[in-house]
């Protein structure tokens, strides 16, 4: 049988009998099912910046240090973690079904491009027959 390909762009190639990524080759063969996921964010280093910013809060009520200065250093920490939440945002996959289990197989922060890839991969499927 020939080799058809369903998608190919940006160092990712989807066949009817192989699915590359980058540096990874998936044989289509062995692959059950597709589907998309979500990868959340990390949000740790935001909690430990508002953590500070209210540890810092608290000390300038209960005046340890000098006045003013725990209180901007606190708004400032709490504020970079803010914005450090803000921007961390959800990364989406491409989960693949094979015998061997589950495999996020593509990583992006575009959704766009995950579906373009699912799709191929669901026609490259169908086309096994």
């Amino acid at each position: 049988m020939e080799e058809t390909v369903f998608f190919n762009f940006n160092g990712i190639i989807v066949s009817n009998s192989r699915f590359i990524v980058r540096s990874q080759t998936y044989a289509m063969q062995s692959v059950t099912s597709v589907k998309p996921g979500i990868v959340k964010p990390s949000r740790g280093v935001a909690m430990v910046f508002m953590l500070i910013g209210v540890l810092l809060l608290i000390a300038e009520l209960l005046e340890l240090f000098d006045k003013g200065v725990l209180l901007v250093a606190g708004v400032v920490a709490i504020l970079i973690g803010l914005i450090a939440w803000y921007l961390e945002k959800p990364r989406y996959s491409v989960i693949l079904n094979t015998s061997a289990g589950e495999h996020h197989a593509l990583i992006s922060d575009k959704k766009q491009d995950i579906e373009h890839v699912l799709q191929a991969l669901n026609q490259a499927i169908v086309s096994r027959g």
